[in-house]
């Protein structure tokens, strides 16, 4: 039983910590994707496969920035996630590069998803912790700076808590998702160009309802873009 939780409470704890990590002020920058994803990979004794999903998802977010006071993407949620499941999958894989391919597109897929949702975690904290954040303003301009540094510190511990909740929640899904999707080998990558009248439509009604939501079209077109590459490099025999 204690290995068989191992993967999930290693992956959530040092979500926890890098998402600590990435929204406080130190700004090492390891809650990048690369880097979570290789720490990860070495936590669960992979990693070069937590590398690869790391990089892969470094390369999906190279076009979001972080804006003050707009909603972002959860990386460091995101890169542990996808990180942890294709370095707990493609080991099953050897020498079967086209399965391989498979694991990492699912993982990275469901790293999208851990982002989404991440943000909109993060998003519905920032509204519900403002009273608080306010009171600690109020009492810093009062001089009680124990007060302030107490409530500082209280809503800064929201962070690794959310982090590791996160993927606490995700990760078995998103393991059952992937270990689903690439099993039925003959129809899913029996030749993957034969699967390309089916993306395009997914890529350009995803770019279609991101452009509805917001401006940032580019970016969420860039990450389709980036995964159908995956599926066609990795997936084809």
């Amino acid at each position: 039983m204690e290995s068989a939780m191992y993967p999930l409470l290693a992956a959530a704890g040092i979500s926890g910590v890098l998402a600590f990590e990435y929204r406080s002020g130190i700004r090492l920058l390891v809650s990048a994707p690369l880097c979570g994803g290789l720490v990860t990979g070495i936590a669960l004794g992979a990693p070069l496969h937590g590398a690869l999903a790391g990089l892969m998802l470094q390369v999906v977010f190279l076009g979001s920035l972080r804006v003050r006071g707009r909603t972002e993407p959860d990386l460091p949620t995101a890169g542990v996630l996808s990180a942890a499941l294709f370095a707990t999958q493609a080991p099953q894989a050897v020498g079967d590069t086209a399965l391989e391919g498979m694991i990492l597109f699912w993982s990275l897929l469901a790293g999208l998803f851990a982002a989404a949702a991440g943000a909109f975690v993060q998003s519905w904290w920032e509204k519900a912790s403002s009273a608080p954040a306010a009171r600690g303003i109020e009492a810093a301009r009062r001089g009680r700076t124990a007060v302030a540094a107490a409530i500082h510190l209280a809503l800064s511990l929201a962070h690794p808590v959310r982090g590791f909740v996160v993927v606490l929640v995700l990760f078995y899904p998103a393991l059952a998702l992937v270990r689903l999707l690439s099993a039925p080998r003959d129809f899913l990558y029996a030749g993957s160009i034969a699967l390309l009248p089916l993306l395009l439509p997914c890529i350009g009604a995803g770019s279609l309802l991101r452009l509805y939501a917001g401006r940032f079209y580019l970016f969420w077109f860039g990450a389709g873009f980036m995964l159908a590459a995956a599926w066609f490099v990795f997936g084809g025999r």
